[in-house]
């Protein structure tokens, strides 16, 4: 509970300032006799986030959003008046759609579109008895959310100061949190030591996260948009220093013989990486470490040639093959963490926007027609409750479930963020009753009402940012203005607040029951369609198509390994480390199979090479090749190119052979080791 009696200065400044713009929007909506005041301390509550740039990206997303449904709503009021069994379909159909896009896009885009669901179902909804009051409903509709948009934004913007330096301060913060992170983590492969799957998930899911956070960071700063393009390539390449350090992974236990001199280089290159912790703060101390770094990337080079200008009977020694196998990836991982200290240190010389860098969010339409044929579902199944049972707050019920059903749905996790804004709505009901019958039944001021309803928003707010209990208490935040029925000329009566309160608890439980039984998360059907989507990913980088690039490649997995965690991290520890490896293999396997389309695509590769690479790609393409089939082939392969490359005279053909030979000793290393991905079973 310390974040109710020691909270931090900055979530009780949020709890604060979020409760006194509710307040002075709930009494400019009642001075304006609006019809439903609640709804403006409600969008106060809603568009309030803990940064300005996030704060500012929800209200005009939710402006956005707001103006979309209010369209859509008056559009479906205009076609189907007075026909039920023609207007249903229409909403449910719409709201599906919409929440099916919702799932596409990510940030506050995504909510744009779900509430253009369900301001859609808002609005054509409370004019049901009325159709022809459709166009004031959605003109009052559109009052309150703007009402309360402004009051929420102004307040967030007059209570912060410095907000530039503050966002590039906690940019650099966070690009110094996942820099070290995956220096540390790419350190312990260097050393061999055994690094958990789940820490190497970690890293490239905190990538992706802040990666997404940026574009908020992009509004703080304003006109400095350059940080935000190296903050960008900043977390690009640190996923490409872990990436690479895969690789490491891969060759090291492959080829476990190695010279003294290439084992220093291993150390000293893991000593660079351990330096970073103390010299990533300073600016003069990373540049020197810049230049450390590129003097490793020099030795290596050296060495790789020396290797190269060995005598014939002294180079073909197996030793000193696995040498230079061992540098050339070495080298690889040295040159991204060059960039990457580059792109940290805002250099000029790099180029942050280089499409290379940037992370990528594919997008996953299997989940979105899920998630619309589901919303539809639900939205159809509580009309006909309410065409069964002829509830008189039937309308608020089916807004409540297309509102459950399409705001958590494109969530990691539905059933259980759903039932948290359930469970939140419960202690906003708990919470409205000492406001509702012991105090607006003997006074009409308003400066009681808001010292009685400012104590349950204030712990709310302080709740909101404690990341426990946020999902709760953001349900709490918004409910509880809704729930205390305010007006100008009358007070919610008791039965009238019982009705609203049950129809409000049995829309959101409605909302967790779909979740829960149609089209339900399923472990097995979650593995089948993840090993699916990787398998025919996998063909494709085969066919060589343009539009898997690495960046699409690991965002991928990495976005189905959040989804799996998300779900078993409680029960399925033992199997969930396994898919993980099996995931983190993949992603060694299809990183360095695009490696291989780009040597066969250069000019110095000899033609024989080139014919052997296309038949091994032509395998991974192929839907009937199995494990150990695409094993077989990368190892022959593999012993081809090896003798090719040990009788070539040319020095740059050599060194281009011996990198094709490193991504194919990669490959068939982590074939070589069971994978559930890829077994048929």
């Amino acid at each position: 509970m310390s974040w109710l009696y020691a909270p931090r200065l900055s979530a009780l400044g949020f709890s604060l300032r979020t409760t006194i713009a509710a307040l002075v929007a709930l009494a400019i909506a009642l001075w304006m006799e609006l019809g439903q005041p609640q709804w403006a301390p409600m969008t106060v509550w809603i568009v309030a986030q803990g940064t300005l740039g996030e704060s500012l990206s929800k209200a005009r997303w939710r402006v956005a959003g707001t103006l979309g449904g209010i369209v859509s709503a008056i559009a479906l009021a205009a076609a189907f008046p007075q026909a039920p069994w023609l207007f249903f379909p229409a909403l449910a159909v719409w709201i599906g759609l919409c929440t099916a896009l919702g799932t596409l896009v990510h940030n506050f885009r995504s909510y744009a579109f779900v509430l253009t669901a369900y301001t859609c179902s808002i609005v054509s909804l409370s004019a049901q008895a009325q159709p022809d009051q459709v166009f004031s409903i959605a003109m009052a509709r559109g009052s309150y959310i703007l009402l309360g948009v402004i009051c929420g934004t102004v307040a967030d913007m007059a209570c912060r100061s410095n907000v530039p330096g503050k966002a590039r301060a906690a940019i650099r913060s966070q690009l110094q949190q996942i820099v070290l992170e995956a220096a540390n983590a790419s350190r312990d492969i260097l050393l061999e030591h055994g690094t958990p799957e789940s820490d190497l998930h970690n890293i490239f899911s905190l990538s992706l996260s802040l990666s997404d956070r940026i574009e908020f960071s992009a509004i703080e700063v304003g006109r400095t948009k350059g940080i935000v393009d190296y903050a960008r390539a900043t977390l690009g390449l640190a996923s490409r220093l872990m990436s690479r350090a895969l690789g490491m992974r891969s060759r090291l236990s492959a080829v476990p013989q190695r010279s003294e001199c290439t084992q220093t280089l291993l150390e000293d290159s893991a000593g660079i990486l351990d330096r970073l912790r103390v010299d990533i703060d300073d600016a003069d101390t990373l540049q020197t470490l810049r230049q450390d770094v590129l003097a490793l990337i020099g030795r290596c080079q050296a060495n790789i040639e020396q290797t190269v200008s060995l005598p014939r009977a002294e180079s073909d020694s197996g030793i000193v093959f696995n040498d230079r196998i061992l540098l050339q990836g070495l080298q690889l991982t040295l040159t991204e963490l060059q960039h990457l200290l580059g792109c940290l240190a805002s250099d000029p010389s790099e180029n942050p926007r280089a499409e290379s860098y940037r992370l990528a969010r594919p997008r996953n339409w299997y989940a979105a027609i899920h998630n619309g044929l589901r919303s539809c579902a639900a939205v159809l199944m509580a009309a006909y409750v309410w065409e069964v049972t002829a509830w008189p707050d039937g309308p608020l019920f089916i807004t409540f479930v297309s509102v459950v059903c399409a705001r958590f749905a494109s969530f990691s996790n539905t059933l259980l963020a759903s039932s948290a804004f359930f469970s939140g709505a419960v202690w906003a009901t708990l919470a409205a009753v000492v406001p509702v019958f012991l105090v607006m039944p003997v006074t009409a001021s308003y400066a009681m009402l808001c010292l009685t309803i400012s104590v349950p928003m204030l712990i709310g707010g302080l709740a909101t940012r404690a990341p426990a209990l946020a999902s709760r208490a953001a349900s709490f935040s918004n409910f509880f203005p809704y729930l205390i029925g305010l007006d100008n000329h009358s007070r919610i009566n008791e039965t009238e607040w019982f009705n609203t309160v049950f129809a409000l608890l049995s829309g959101l439980g409605f909302g967790v029951l779909v979740f829960r039984y149609v089209f339900p998360f399923q472990l097995t059907r979650f593995y089948r369609n993840f090993r699916l989507d990787l398998l025919s990913d996998l063909r494709l980088i085969g066919k060589n198509r343009r539009s898997m690039t690495e960046a699409v490649w690991v965002g991928r997995i990495v976005l189905g390994m959040e989804q799996l965690i998300a779900h078993t991290k409680s029960v399925q520890a033992r199997s969930n480390d396994r898919w993980l490896h099996a995931a983190f293999s993949m992603m060694t396997v299809g990183r360095n199979l695009l490696q291989l389309q780009a040597y066969r695509a250069q000019i110095g590769l000899p033609e024989n090479a080139r014919a052997i690479l296309a038949r091994l790609c032509e395998s991974f393409a192929s839907a009937s090749a199995g494990p150990e089939t695409l094993e077989l082939q990368s190892r022959e392969a593999l012993e081809s190119l090896a003798v090719m490359e040990n009788a070539e005279t040319s020095r740059n053909t050599r060194l281009l052979l011996s990198s094709v030979t490193g991504c194919l000793i990669i490959i068939s290393t982590e074939l070589g080791h069971r994978n559930e991905i890829l077994e048929a079973s």
